[in-house]
């Protein structure tokens, strides 16, 4: 089934696969964004900055869309927490009061595993079990992880007062070409593939286990959440099909690059040497979806 779409943010890292997939479907794709948006994506680009309110009615006036697809957040900590409200959540706040107004058929959210609490700049706790389902407590530390969980809970404020229609994704490290905002680091990945010598994998250590999720996948479960009645009022996690020991990603480096050295000590990862993992049975279940690529 076609859809009218807009997706805010469309020109960002999971945004451009998203629309790409869209476009693929033949929907119709519209994306906003606060510059211009790519070049490489022919979609109507639509341009307002979504922390103001007035110029983004403006932006949309007299526009409808079946659904909306919310990407925008900041990708991480700025450093400057009346920023971080400013985007995340008042901005999201104006998109979800359009989506109020206009009635719209579903809204879908991309949050993080971060708003459970883990980040890569705060201290690693362990999880209460493994693998870490949506039932876990969050126990959000820093600015970034507690602006994912509160644009969480703002949107399924909308959903029980306004019946907004919204569905809620929490996306793990996002593995994908052509990385920008969240996913610079595997843009700098590949380019020490491509050089050929030596390329430090996202790992402290190759006993740490952390949990990956391909673009390609992540764009797919968006558009089964715009759709599937079971997902309205609901957070998913969204990662791959298993964990990753640091041990696993350095003999999946070497049998495509034989002659290259694997280092480990990145200093962004969300384990931090330690043991993550999470859980997809809930979007198995009530969606019936499941990741198809590994790392």
């Amino acid at each position: 089934m076609t859809q009218k779409a807009l997706v805010i943010g469309g020109s960002g890292y999971v945004g451009l696969e998203l629309c790409r997939q869209l476009k693929e479907r033949d929907d119709q794709v519209s994306t906003l964004n606060r510059s211009r948006g790519s070049e490489r994506l022919p979609v109507e680009t639509i341009q307002a900055d979504i922390t103001d309110r007035d110029k983004l009615n403006h932006a949309l006036k007299d526009r409808r869309f079946d659904v909306i697809y919310h990407v925008a957040s900041l990708p991480g900590d700025t450093g400057d927490p009346v920023q971080m409200m400013r985007v995340n959540l008042m901005g999201l706040t104006h998109v979800l009061d359009y989506a109020r107004l206009t009635g719209i058929k579903r809204f879908v959210l991309s949050s993080s595993i971060s708003a459970y609490e883990w980040y890569p700049a705060t201290k690693f706790n362990a999880p209460d079990h493994l693998p870490v389902d949506e039932e876990h407590p969050c126990r959000p530390k820093d600015m970034y992880s507690s602006s994912k969980r509160m644009q969480e809970i703002l949107a399924l404020t909308f959903y029980h007062q306004y019946q907004v229609p919204v569905a809620v994704l929490r996306l793990t490290a996002v593995v994908g070409p052509d990385g920008r905002g969240g996913g610079r680091g595997w843009r700098e990945f590949a380019q020490q593939l491509h050089e050929g010598k030596a390329v430090q994998i996202p790992h402290f250590s190759l006993d740490e286990v952390c949990h990956y999720v391909d673009l390609r996948d992540v764009g797919r479960m968006h558009i089964i959440a715009s759709e599937h009645p079971n997902a309205v009022g609901q957070i998913f996690n969204c990662c791959g099909p298993n964990a990753t020991s640091g041990g696993e990603f350095a003999a999946i480096v070497k049998r495509h690059f034989p002659g290259i050295q694997v280092e480990t000590g990145f200093p962004w990862s969300m384990a931090q040497g330690n043991k993550i993992e999470f859980d997809m049975s809930k979007a198995r279940r009530l969606l019936n979806f499941a990741p198809n690529y590994s790392i």
